[in-house]
């Protein structure tokens, strides 16, 4: 993939650690589809947000980018359909 002198900063850890991980997996994904380079976006959509999908690899993933990631443009998740009141009281 063609990066940009920016992308390939935030590539190499200039922007932290979760822009890099963030990078590394953008251009490994790139990569196995054949992108020639990454588009601007204006908003994204995270899916899997539950512990059924992430498990505690998953958990310790979140974790890690959490420390220092932020989001950049408009972010949304897929529902998580649980009680957002109540959530303790089901386990």
């Amino acid at each position: 993939m063609i990066l940009t002198d920016e992308q390939q900063g935030m590539l190499s850890g200039k922007n932290g650690n979760a822009v890099k991980k963030s990078m590394e997996i953008l251009v490994a994904l790139g990569e196995i589809f054949g992108a020639k380079r990454l588009i601007p976006v204006k908003s994204v959509q995270i899916s899997g947000v539950s512990y059924d999908n992430l498990g505690d690899a998953g958990l310790e993933f979140l974790d890690e980018m959490a420390k220092d990631g932020r989001v950049k443009v408009k972010t949304t998740l897929n529902p998580a359909g649980m009680d957002t009141e109540n959530w303790k009281a089901l386990g």
